[in-house]
């Protein structure tokens, strides 16, 4: 099974104050980690870079109709870039998401199944996610063209499993493992927890 990764780093990172993906985390920029995450489990690795140019090798931009659209419009430019049959998408400020997870959520698509997103304490996680390229493509180039521009919503009109609590147990503590660096704030949270 192909597997394509697609690391969302287009962002205008306001709340970061700069270039969100470039920021330093233990030694390594936040799309660093993307990469060595996604490395383990993906044969293709890209880069949706948003309406802007990201200095960094293997970056698609938005489609121009439909730049400047948020992350569904990174996502479709990813998707519509894939080589192969699946497609992990993973945005870039989650450093410490463990590989056997992004290995899960692929191992839960299906003939009935084209997307696997994960939900913990309630909340849901649409931004690490496992999709078949063919049909989440069409979904999401269908809802974007529609004013479309959460990814939320066409994840569940997709034919679609949501993983919880449960099938997470072992990536526990999940505020760890699906934290989120924002902003210089989290940013500074994550190395501190690292001291």
């Amino acid at each position: 099974m192909g597997v394509t990764a697609v690391i969302l780093a287009g962002g205008r990172a306001t709340r970061m104050q700069g270039e969100k993906p470039l920021r330093l985390l233990r030694g390594r920029t936040l799309l660093e980690h993307s990469r060595r995450i996604v490395a383990h489990v993906a044969d293709e690795v890209l880069v949706s870079s948003g309406a802007r140019d990201l200095p960094v090798p293997y970056a698609v931009p938005d489609a121009p109709e439909f730049a400047g659209r948020g992350p569904l419009a990174g996502i479709l430019a990813g998707l519509e870039a894939a080589k192969h049959e699946h497609t992990l998408v993973l945005a870039c400020d989650l450093p410490n998401v463990p590989p056997p997870l992004l290995r899960r959520l692929l191992e839960a698509l299906s003939d009935n199944c084209d997307c696997v997103y994960t939900q913990h304490s309630g909340n849901p996680e649409p931004l690490v996610v496992a999709l078949t390229t063919a049909p989440a493509r069409a979904g999401v180039r269908k809802a974007l063209s529609m004013g479309v521009n959460k990814v939320l919503p066409c994840w569940d009109a997709l034919p679609h499993r949501v993983l919880g609590e449960d099938d997470l147990a072992k990536f526990r503590p999940l505020d760890r493992t699906f934290a989120n660096v924002n902003t210089l704030e989290d940013l500074e949270q994550e190395m501190e927890r690292d001291a």
